[in-house]
């Protein structure tokens, strides 16, 4: 009985180290997630598969430059800095990459805010037309991902945007191409 009883403490602790080894910790980086992406509109959905590899996060003093860029020159100012930031990951779908300049996460109780964006646009999705067109001002784009502890969650993606700061100029809002961000409708890490 009693060795029975140690095999059953011994499983369970090199279980429960497997496990805590598994689980992500916000600073680890390089960290890739996979999202599923979904847009529905009047002629149908479509969806698709985005990869968000970030190899390391925003340094603070490129964080500090940007976001100064957009409070006191807006936009026009703030766009030419991010494409000026260093690369911080990419961006894939299928076969196409975008460059990240841009990643930031927010850690909370259960999980974290990552916010990642790209120096160009993805696609013009939206805007009332299945076949809309570029339009100028949209020269980025946005995704954010909620995650829990274990790198799983939803999120958004603004595949064609452009950045303000909020009303206190605390943070930034997101002026999404097609009128609001396509829903990302899971996200997974996926473990290397």
């Amino acid at each position: 009985m009693r060795l029975i009883l140690r095999s059953v403490i011994v499983l369970g602790a090199v279980t429960t180290v497997t496990v805590s080894a598994r689980q992500y910790k916000p600073s680890t980086v390089p960290v890739e997630y996979s999202a599923s992406v979904q847009a529905v509109g009047a002629l149908g959905a479509v969806a698709t598969t985005v990869q968000v590899h970030i190899d390391r996060f925003t340094a603070e003093k490129d964080r500090t430059t940007l976001v100064n860029a957009l409070k006191t020159g807006g936009y026009a100012a703030f766009l030419p800095a991010l494409k000026k930031a260093p690369v911080v990951g990419y961006l894939a779908v299928k076969d196409q990459k975008w460059d990240l300049r841009w990643a930031h996460q927010q850690v909370k109780d259960l999980g974290q805010a990552i916010t990642v964006a790209t120096d160009k646009p993805v696609y013009f999705a939206g805007g009332g037309a299945a076949d809309a067109k570029p339009r100028e001002g949209f020269d980025m784009a946005v995704i954010r991902l909620d995650v829990d502890t274990i790198g799983m969650g939803k999120g958004t993606f603004a595949t064609a945007a452009k950045v303000k700061p909020n009303a206190d100029a605390s943070g930034v809002e997101v002026d999404d191409y097609g009128g609001q961000p396509l829903q990302i409708t899971m996200v997974s890490r996926i473990l290397k």
